[in-house]
C-alpha cells in the first residue's frame, strides 16, 4: 500500500490537488504501470553493469541503428529497413515520395550520429564515430537548412530535460517533460489543418499535412537526465517514449490519472525492448565464442559479425571505414564468416551488401539472469523483498479487476 500511494501520488499527479481525485482503480492501473517500468528500468541497468563488456559495441550499432531509422520515420520518410541499409550504403534514395515538411534525410542522419558522437556513454561514442564514417547516403539538395533545423531541435529538446526537476524515478519528470512539449511551438503536435474545396457541384473538406514533431530528439536526450539522477548507468536513447497521445494527454488535462498511466507504459515498453536487446547482443556473443572458439585468427572475424548484426547489411567500403581495416583486411574477415556459412551477399546497383546469416534454428534470447555473477546475501534479500512487494501490488490490482 505505501508503494503504491507513494508511486502514484508523488510520482503522478503533479499539481494532484487542484484536479478532481482518481479513482482507485486508476491508482491500482497507474501503480502497476510505474513498478513495472522501475522493475525494467533497474534490469537494464544491472545488464549493462554485468554483462561483457564485448557485448555493448553489438548493442550500441544496433541501438545506433533504431535511432536513425525511428527519427527518419518521425518526420514522414517513407521506408523499409531494407531500402534504409541501401540509402545508407549510397545506393539508391530513402523515399520516392515527395514530402513537405520532412528533413532531408542524410541532414538529418549525419546531425545525429555526430550527436551520438558527444554521447556519455563510450561505447555510443564508439559506434558513432565509426558509422558516421560509413554513411554514403546520396547528399542533400538543401542539407545545410535542414542541419539547422535538426540542430535546433537538439538543442531545443537538451534545453527541456536539464530544467526538468531531479528525481530517484522519472515519472513526474516524464509528467513535467510531457506539459512542456504541449507548450512549445518546436515540439507542440500541429493543430489539425482543413481545407474546402469545390468538385464541380459539391464542396469537400480535406486535411493538409501537418508538419511532424521532431521528439525524436527529446528521446535521444531524456536517457542523459536518467544518468544525471541516478535512474541509469548508462544514456541511452530511449525510441519510442515520447508518443503522440501522450502529448495529447497532457494538453488536456481533465483525466491526469490516464496521462501518467500513459507515461509509465510508454517508458516500461522501450525499456523492456532495451532489455531484449542486451539479451539477443549477449546471445551473439555467445554464439561467435562458440563457433570461432578453436579459430583464433577469426577474431576481427567476429567484430565484423558483431558489427553486421547491430547495426545491418553494409558495403565493403562502409566495413573499411568503421572497423579501420584495410580492404585485403574486409576480405579476409569476408572469408572467414563465409566459411562458417555465417555470411549473405545481397548485390543491388552492381554493389554487394553484407550481412550475417539469420536463417539458422533460432534460440529465444536466455534470460541474464543466467550469467555468473556474485551478489551479496543482502542484496539478494533485498531484491527479493522487491520483487515481493511487487508481486504482492500486481495480485491486489489482478484482484480487484476480477471484481
Amino acid at each position: 500500500m505505501f508503494l503504491l500511494d507513494f508511486l502514484a501520488v508523488s510520482h503522478g499527479f503533479p499539481g494532484f490537488e487542484t484536479t478532481e481525485p482518481p479513482s482507485m482503480a486508476d491508482l491500482e492501473a497507474l501503480g502497476t504501470a510505474q513498478a513495472q517500468a522501475a522493475f525494467a528500468l533497474g534490469g537494464l541497468d544491472a545488464a549493462l553493469t554485468w554483462c561483457p563488456s564485448d557485448i555493448h559495441p553489438i548493442l550500441a550499432a544496433r541501438l545506433i541503428r533504431e535511432t536513425l531509422i525511428s527519427a527518419l520515420r518521425q518526420e514522414g520518410h517513407l521506408f523499409t529497413d531494407a531500402r534504409f541499409h541501401a540509402w545508407y550504403a549510397g545506393l539508391i534514395p530513402l523515399s520516392d515520395e515527395p514530402l513537405q515538411f520532412a528533413l532531408a534525410p542524410r541532414a538529418l542522419a549525419t546531425t545525429l550520429l555526430a550527436e551520438m558522437t558527444r554521447s556519455r556513454w563510450v561505447p555510443l561514442i564508439d559506434a558513432a564515430l565509426g558509422l558516421e564514417k560509413a554513411c554514403l547516403a546520396l547528399r542533400d539538395p538543401d542539407s545545410a537548412a535542414a542541419v539547422e533545423t535538426a540542430r535546433a531541435a537538439i538543442d531545443e529538446a537538451a534545453a527541456l530535460i536539464t530544467a526538468l526537476e531531479p528525481a530517484p524515478l522519472p515519472f513526474s519528470a516524464l509528467a513535467a517533460l510531457h506539459r512542456a512539449i504541449g507548450q512549445s511551438p518546436r515540439f507542440a503536435p500541429a493543430e489539425r489543418a482543413t481545407e474546402t474545396i469545390t468538385l464541380a457541384t459539391r464542396q469537400v473538406v480535406i486535411e493538409r499535412p501537418r508538419p511532424p514533431s521532431p521528439r525524436w530528439a527529446i528521446e535521444c536526450a531524456f536517457g542523459a537526465y536518467l544518468q544525471a539522477t541516478g535512474a541509469h548507468s548508462a544514456a541511452l536513447p530511449l525510441n519510442g517514449l515520447i508518443r503522440l497521445d501522450t502529448v495529447r494527454a497532457a494538453e488536456v488535462d481533465d483525466n491526469p490519472a490516464h496521462a501518467a498511466i500513459v507515461h509509465a507504459e510508454a517508458l516500461r515498453d522501450v525499456l523492456n525492448h532495451l532489455n531484449r536487446l542486451v539479451a539477443e547482443a549477449r546471445d551473439t556473443r555467445q554464439h561467435l565464442a562458440e563457433r570461432y572458439r578453436a579459430k583464433r585468427t577469426n577474431s576481427r572475424a567476429q567484430q565484423l559479425y558483431g558489427l553486421l548484426s547491430g547495426f545491418g547489411p553494409l558495403r565493403s567500403s562502409q566495413i573499411e571505414a568503421v572497423l579501420g581495416a584495410t580492404r585485403l583486411g574486409v576480405r579476409t574477415m569476408l572469408a572467414a564468416l563465409a566459411d562458417g556459412g555465417d555470411l549473405a551477399v545481397e548485390t543491388l546497383s552492381g554493389v554487394k551488401l553484407y550481412s550475417v546469416m539469420r536463417g539458422r534454428p533460432a534460440v529465444a534470447p536466455t534470460p541474464l539472469a543466467d550469467d555468473p555473477v556474485r551478489f551479496s546475501s543482502e542484496a539478494i534479500e533485498d531484491y527479493d523483498a522487491a520483487l515481493a512487494r511487487i508481486d504482492a501490488l500486481l495480485a491486489r490490482y489482478d484482484d480487484r479487476s476480477d471484481d
